[in-house]
């Protein structure tokens, strides 16, 4: 579990202004240079501006860095920063927490906590969520490459191996004996996470149904969850056992070349199927809902996205949680017109303003009212 040690807060006391009541949501995000840019936020807020410019007036974006944080008018603080926070940017980290600390003090609402944001590598998932009895993979970290070959035979064969501190499949590895490892080792980056490869598209096969795109291909699946609440995102398949949009059909297929090839019928019928089970996936309820928001809870966390595989059953094998993840708008998804993406991440961002504004106001709503109104900023680590 995180320490729950807290750093001395640096605080300038401020001449009292006039009372304000608490009508502002903070967006706490990384300050110039300081962390990865996740375009997900701005196509938000486009999002809100166009649907919802009343809720957009009662936010404003504290950049890491940049100066005091004025609490004085806020009803709600969300860190949307990368993550893990503590171990990729200590410096935004102890901000963060300073910010947290002092919204403890006056009763102000936090969404994403840094130290739920610092339990996000590959091996903190799953020290958390293997105890807990979460549907996920068994995982250990290896900080450096001498210790990758006995982290492997712990975790056993066959394993993933790659970044622990990196949510994207770059510099993913499947190894399935010790030589692998030893490959491996010369080229990934440390520390790294070897993770347990649970094949799922085995259990499909083994129900005896060849026809299923499950049985045929390897799947991802994603679902965001925001406090109790889970929107299905979408739903991947690949030839490789490692599932991202990079390696999907849907971007093999979504190119001049092959969407030339498909008029002559090449590759239709199986784009066609996906097409079909990816809107099916977005349209449904989510099967097992209740997990994920267990799984995104137990890292202490209120927001994120989870990627995670579909047994037969419906059980679901939970493989991340991403609380900084990347969402295109509608335009430039694979296949927009056809896979409805102009729709589906307007219907998202919809979904997630909704939320947002559930929990201010609920925020607002359970403030204690004996708290003495805001009088003080806090300083950022910089200064």
């Amino acid at each position: 579990m995180p320490s729950t040690h807290t750093p001395a807060s640096n605080v300038l006391s401020l001449r009292a202004k006039a009372p304000a009541s608490p009508c502002k949501i903070v967006f706490v995000t990384h300050g110039e240079g300081r962390g990865r840019t996740v375009a997900t936020d701005m196509a938000f807020m486009d999002r809100l501006r166009e649907n919802d410019p009343e809720m957009v007036s009662q936010i404003r974006t504290h950049r890491t860095g940049s100066g005091p944080f004025d609490f004085r008018d806020v009803g709600l603080i969300v860190f949307w920063l990368g993550d893990p926070l503590r171990q990729k940017y200590p410096q935004c980290y102890a901000e963060a927490v300073q910010i947290e600390a002092t919204a403890s003090i006056y009763g102000i609402r936090v969404i994403n906590s840094p130290f739920g944001l610092s339990n996000t590598s590959k091996a903190d998932q799953a020290r958390i969520w293997n105890p807990a009895g979460l549907p996920s993979a068994k995982a250990e970290r290896a900080d450096c490459a001498e210790d990758l070959p006995a982290t492997a035979s712990k975790v056993g064969f066959p394993c993933i191996i790659r970044s622990d501190d990196v949510h994207c499949q770059r510099g993913v590895a499947i190894a399935h004996c010790a030589e692998d490892v030893a490959r491996v080792a010369a080229t990934i980056s440390f520390p790294a996470a070897v993770i347990a490869f649970i094949d799922v598209q085995a259990s499909w096969r083994a129900t005896g149904d060849e026809t299923s795109l499950f049985s045929r291909y390897h799947h991802k699946a994603r679902a965001i969850v925001f406090g109790g609440e889970v929107k299905a995102s979408h739903l991947f398949f690949s030839t490789d056992r490692i599932v991202g949009l990079s390696n999907s059909v849907f971007a093999r297929e979504d190119t001049l070349r092959r969407n030339f090839a498909r008029r002559f019928g090449l590759g239709a019928r199986v784009v066609s199927e996906m097409i079909d089970a990816d809107l099916a996936h977005f349209d449904a309820p989510v099967a097992h809902a209740d997990q994920l928001v267990k799984a995104v809870a137990a890292l202490g966390l209120d927001f994120a996205a989870v990627d995670y595989s579909i047994m037969p059953d419906g059980q679901p094998v939970i493989w991340e949680a991403n609380p900084y993840f990347y969402l295109p708008s509608g335009q430039q998804s694979v296949f927009s017109a056809e896979r409805q993406a102009v729709r589906r991440v307007d219907e998202t961002f919809d979904w997630m303003a909704a939320r947002l504004k559930a929990e201010f106001e609920g925020a607002l709503s359970a403030g204690d009212k004996s708290y003495a109104e805001p009088e003080m900023v806090l300083l950022s680590a910089a200064n």
